[in-house]
Parts: C-alpha cells; structure tokens; sequence
C-alpha cells in the first residue's frame, strides 16, 4: 500500500500525484485540505508529498500539516515529496525534511518539477499551455520512476536568505482574501467554494464570501468560469489557467472524500 498527499489550487500538483500514483500499485491520493487528519495508519510502503512552491517555499497549509502528521511508526517507510514549480523550487523540499526531522523521520528523496506558471495575481501567464503541459510530462518521467525505485536523494539545507524573502511573503497570505472581489458576472455556481482547501467560502445570496482564511492557492480565481472573481483590480484581463487534464469536478471530488 502506498499513499500519496497533494495540495493543489490549478490542479498541477494533483496531476502530479496522480502520474505517480498510476506508477505505482495499491496508491491512495489524499487532498491536504482544512481539518485533513494528521493520523497516518502503519503498513504503508511509501509516503508522498506534493505540492506547489509559494514564495520558494511549503504552502502554509502544507507545513501546518506536516507539522502535525504522526509518522512515529513509519520507520521503515519511503519518504517522498515532490515541488512543482515555475522555476526554482527554493527551500520547499529542505522546509519539508526539517519539519519531518521534528516528527523523528526525514525524506528519503525530493525533487521539482518545472510546471506551468500560474501566480495570476503577479503576472499574466504564458499563453503556450500546451508546449510547456508537453515539456512538465516529459520533466516528471524520471522523478516518478525514482519513486517507485526508491531511489534515495541527498535533501540540501535550507537557504536562509531564501528563507527571509518566504517568511515576508507567507506573513500576508491569510489576509490575501480583503483584495478579492466579486463582480456581476457571477452565476453563483459554486466551483470556488468546492475548489478551495481551506474552506475559506461560503454563499450567501449566491455569491462568494470570503472569511480571511485564505491560503493564497488561487483556485477561486482559476476555475470561475466566468473570471467574475478578481485581485486587487489586476486580474481582470489576465489569462485564466487549469491545468488540461484536472478540472474543478476532480479537484472537488478529492475535498468531498477526505
């Protein structure tokens, strides 16, 4: 039995997780998501994280959890994560073994892979999604047949200057929710309520309210099939970005079955 956690907001990282999880057998996925259960059951022949970088470092919610995750009798467990990333993936990896080094345990083998860029609220995205989704699947080959190999990595030490420009930038992620707003293009559907992870949206009338509990991940932006849910007055003519093969139903269906 292996078992893999995945947080995610465009779907990269869970179709990461899934690519794995196709190579290997007897795989569950399991979304990081608000109140996700720290307790992991003894017997399993690999453990996985995946997720993206934020700030060349873990999602709050990915270091919450692995802060909390009870791994005590994994001992003989193969650890994993995997980073994915625009570019760099900064201190994510090193972040994850120090966190798991404090729960008695480190990672056997990390490693990025370079994926499309989608931090919407920065930049407007590349418009070649097909060319670099092509060149992502080709980059994830080798680390997902080292992980079923188990091929032990050398994790590196995390960067400290890298670190400062993450704890600066993680420091307003809760509140990064006060510059959404919604416009009259809303259909109240519902996809960023079931698309976010930290359950951060509620609808009252039909529209979204936000609780200022956000995790930055952008999902609500993403997927409204509209664009009626913007940042800052910023993102209105920027491209949206999904990744081709995880729509909003995929990414839902792993929050309503954790």
């Amino acid at each position: 039995m292996n078992r893999i956690y995945f947080f995610t907001g465009t779907g990269n990282s869970l179709h990461i997780a899934e690519e794995i999880a196709n190579a290997l057998s007897d795989c569950e996925i399991i979304a990081i998501q608000k109140g996700i259960d720290p307790e992991i059951p003894v017997g399993y022949e690999r453990i996985g994280f995946v997720f993206p970088t934020y700030g060349w470092g873990l999602p709050i919610m990915v270091s919450d959890f692995l802060s909390k995750v009870c791994l005590s009798k994994q001992s003989n467990t193969y650890l994993f994560a995997v980073a994915t990333c625009l570019g760099i993936a900064g201190n994510a990896i090193p972040q994850a073994n120090v966190l798991l080094k404090e729960k008695g345990c480190r990672l056997n083998y990390g490693a990025k892979i370079r994926m499309f860029g989608n931090a919407v609220t920065n930049y407007d995205m590349n418009i070649k999604v097909d060319e670099i989704t092509r060149r992502s699947e080709k980059r994830a080959i080798p680390v997902v047949r080292d992980i079923v190999n188990k091929t032990a990595r050398r994790i590196p030490s995390i960067k400290k200057i890298l670190n400062r420009f993450y704890l600066k930038y993680i420091s307003d992620i809760p509140t990064t929710d006060e510059k959404l707003d919604v416009n009259d293009d809303c259909i109240s559907c519902g996809i960023c309520k079931s698309v976010c992870p930290a359950k951060n949206i509620t609808l009252e009338d039909g529209k979204p309210i936000f609780h200022h509990q956000c995790e930055r991940c952008l999902a609500c932006i993403q997927h409204c099939p509209k664009r009626a849910i913007n940042y800052d007055n910023k993102t209105q003519s920027r491209r949206r970005y999904t990744h081709p093969q995880v729509g909003n139903k995929k990414i839902a269906n792993y929050y309503t079955n954790c």
